[in-house]
């Protein structure tokens, strides 16, 4: 039997274990194409508002802890038949070429109080998505920051997370993840997730698995806090002020490696085409909190490159007395805008289909429990 270069390429490497999906090719033709079942964030959570947060009561601020309650009822009103619902038809989708499940953090609310607690919510979480799906597709998962979310320290969410998350990716990818980035290989494809929670992201860790993974067709870079900002708050990878320095040499990077950056986080649905002068950085942010019921549909606030940055705030960011940044989001939006190419920022909830081939990559989005496409997104190559 003949066996094509790319085919080759990927078994061997699979034999080697760099970290291509059990199976290797199996998933995809031989024209290394294949579709990955995409969720934003999930927020799981039960109908019964004590269940996992029975032992949450020792907030930092009176503010924040009321706020987080609030939380708590949107998640049980939304776990009761919306979630479900859209994560049955997310399965409903998966054909014989899906290779895995990519959830993109905020897999779990977190605001457990104890450990014990916020490891069987992401125990819990874990079972019943990838029992959806029949239990055999690999369910690969990002740090949110629910996902380490407690109140304070003593809480363990962060420990617990951080023993979970590792040993889990491990089994579903079958290779050796230590650490909450890494990197792991579908078919000619690298797929980069990066823990985004400061003061986690660790840039070096992010420049020596780009490098041990140039061989590719396409670079992936999965995060649950965007690459690319909104400018609507600084809440993003590697957005704090005094990471400026390493925020555009990251950019730099990975521009020059023509990036398909994949986000959760702001519970919209945003899509970003960014040409700058090392390279492509082209961006969708995925949303499946399904709070608000008419979000099935594509609800648009701002659609076009002009309208990039218009809503972002005036006021400074704090001066960092270490670096000296002072960078408001207004200039924030400045240093992006000339290099945006297009752009949509809307109200939207539901679930995708990533579909990866030679000739192009798209997602398409299904609006909450639909099994109808709503809308396909070009990221890369020809309609």
């Amino acid at each position: 039997m003949k066996c094509s270069r790319r085919k080759f390429l990927g078994l061997a490497s699979c034999v080697l274990g760099t970290g291509f999906l059990p199976g290797c090719l199996s998933s995809a033709k031989d024209d290394g194409s294949y579709s990955v079942a995409l969720l934003g964030d999930t927020h799981y959570d039960s109908p019964d508002t004590k269940f996992y947060h029975a032992d949450y009561t020792h907030s930092t601020s009176k503010g924040r802890y009321e706020a987080h309650l609030k939380e708590h009822i949107r998640n049980a009103e939304m776990w009761k038949e919306r979630m479900p619902a859209l994560i049955r038809a997310s399965a409903s989708c998966v054909t014989s070429d899906t290779a895995f499940i990519l959830q993109m953090g905020d897999l779990i609310q977190g605001d457990c109080g104890n450990p014990a607690t916020h490891r069987r919510m992401l125990n819990d979480a874990f079972a019943l998505i990838k029992g959806a799906y029949g239990g055999k597709l690999p369910l690969v998962t990002v740090a949110g920051n629910h996902d380490i979310r407690g109140d304070i320290p003593e809480d363990g969410a962060l420990a617990a997370f951080d023993a979970w998350q590792p040993s889990q990716m491990s089994r579903e990818l079958g290779v050796s993840v230590t650490k909450t980035t890494f990197a792991f290989r579908h078919g000619p494809d690298v797929f980069l997730v990066v823990d985004f929670n400061e003061p986690r992201p660790n840039l070096e860790l992010v420049k020596s698995l780009l490098k041990a993974n140039e061989d590719v067709r396409y670079t992936f870079l999965i995060s649950h806090g965007p690459t690319i900002p909104n400018c609507h708050s600084r809440w993003f990878l590697l957005g704090s002020p005094k990471r400026d320095a390493a925020r555009r040499e990251l950019r730099s990077l990975l521009a020059a490696r023509n990036t398909i950056a994949l986000a959760g986080h702001t519970h919209c649905l945003e899509f970003y085409d960014c040409v700058f002068p090392e390279g492509r950085i082209t961006q969708f942010v995925a949303n499946s909190v399904w709070v608000v019921p008419e979000w099935k549909s594509i609800i648009i606030r701002e659609e076009g490159k002009e309208l990039y940055g218009n809503q972002a705030a005036i006021k400074k960011v704090k001066e960092n007395s270490r670096t000296g940044a002072q960078i408001s989001l207004r200039q924030l939006a400045d240093e992006y805008r000339p290099f945006i190419r297009d752009y949509l920022f809307a109200g939207a909830a539901g679930h995708y289909r990533l579909e990866v081939s030679d000739r192009r990559v798209a997602v398409t989005f299904y609006g909450g429990d639909s099994c109808k496409p709503t809308r396909t997104f070009l990221l890369r190559g020809n309609a």
